[in-house]
Parts: C-alpha cells; structure tokens; sequence
C-alpha cells in the first residue's frame, strides 16, 4: 500500500508541472554578444560539488515549489521535501525515489532515466552522451552577470533536451537559471506540445556533499514491480 500511495504521489507532482510552463520563462531573452556565428562547443558541463535551492515556478500556482539540491559530479540529489529524495545517478541511468514515513520506515524504488514516473531535474538534464553548447549572448539575473547558452543534449538512448543555461560569472559558472524543453515521447500523438520547465538557483554553496547522500540503498524496488502492486490494490 505504501507504494501504491509514493506512486500516486508523484504522479500528482507530474501532473503539476506537465501543465504548467514557468513563469521564469516569460522574462526578456539573454541579450546577444553580437552579430559573428556562434562556435558550437561539445564540452561536456564540468560542475564543482555545491547545494543550492531550486526554484520552481508554476503558471496558475499557489507560487514556488522550492527543493534543496545537492551536485557532485554527474550526480544530482534533489530532496523534494525532508522526507522526499530523488537520486539522479548518470553514471548508471538510474533515478531513485526515496521516502521516509511518519513511522520512519522507508521505501525505494528504481527506475532507467528514459522511463516515466520521477520529476525531471534542470541540472540532471545537462548530462548525456552528446551535449552541444552554443553562445546566446549575456544578461544579468537577480543581479549577477551572467553567460548564456543554448544547450543541445542527446541522451544514449537517443532523447533529445533542450535548455538555456545563465552561468553565474561570481558562482564559477554553475547555472542560476535553466529553461528547459523536453520534447513529448512519440505515443503521446500528434498534438502533444513539449513541457517546458524552467528553475532558478539560490543559495548556492561550494561544499564537499557527503557520499552517503549520494549512494542509493542497497535495496530498491524497480518500477515495473510496483505496476503489479497497483494492479493487485486495485
């Protein structure tokens, strides 16, 4: 019954931002540098350990939702609530979902990156296979001078994403802002419009994150068993 419950749950929180577009998007566009053709660059985001608040807004919402993340290297932990943790590990195409209950007990389940069920990540969404990063000019966000690029990746598994990155000058260009498009999946029809998500980072310290936060337990439920668990309930 538990999973049943964290299942739902965060299909609720898919469904928050599926129908929404962030607010952060509608600000004026990164100015242009100028009129010479931008050089595409392949190299690949190379972050130093830091935490930061993520802030997300949505179009019709009661406001931000606000999330504590932690980055080491491909590795982004994004703590939804307290008791609520997802576990980006690139390294191995897995995402995990950790809960802790009232009770203390807890619960994981496991899933590949390119399966459906998590809420995606605006820094995660940088990692891939391929990631092309061209030039889009600079501006100033929340009063810092900031680069903008565009940024193309291609995941293994062949799906593309989209963002616009601001790279903090002062914060050693670790984003403060990310504009995300994720184009919809090919069931989803003809008339499926991309979901666009959009994060702004606050709060930002350049901390060593404990491992321990960024290892999965040693005992997860993959996905496709809490299908049958639903079924079952049901």
């Amino acid at each position: 019954m538990r999973l049943l419950k964290e299942i739902r749950c965060a299909a609720g929180v898919l469904f928050m931002l599926a129908a929404c577009v962030s607010l952060i998007a509608a600000q004026e566009p990164a100015k242009a540098a100028d009129s010479t053709p931008a050089q595409v660059s392949t190299t690949p985001f190379n972050f130093p350990d830091f935490t930061a608040i993520q802030k997300i807004a949505t179009r019709g919402g009661p406001g931000a939702l606000l999330m504590k993340v932690y980055v080491s290297g491909s590795t982004v932990r994004v703590e939804q609530t307290p008791k609520i943790v997802n576990l980006f590990v690139t390294s191995t195409g897995k995402v995990y979902k950790m809960v802790t209950y009232p009770d203390k007990t807890t619960s994981c389940v496991v899933m590949r990156r390119d399966q459906h069920g998590f809420m995606t990540s605006p820094l995660e969404m940088l990692r891939g296979a391929k990631v092309e990063r061209t030039p889009a000019g600079t501006d100033v966000v929340d009063g810092h001078k900031t680069k903008v690029e565009d940024v193309v990746v291609t995941r293994a598994d062949g799906k593309v994403m989209k963002s616009q990155v601001w790279e903090a000058d002062d914060f050693k260009g670790v984003p403060i802002k990310i504009v995300s498009e994720i184009t919809p999946d090919a069931k989803a029809g003809p008339e499926a419009k991309p979901l666009k998500i959009a994060a702004l980072y606050g709060d930002i310290k350049f901390e060593k994150v404990d491992p321990a936060l960024l290892t999965p337990p040693d005992s997860c439920t993959p996905i496709e068993k809490t299908y049958k668990v639903v079924e079952h309930d049901e």
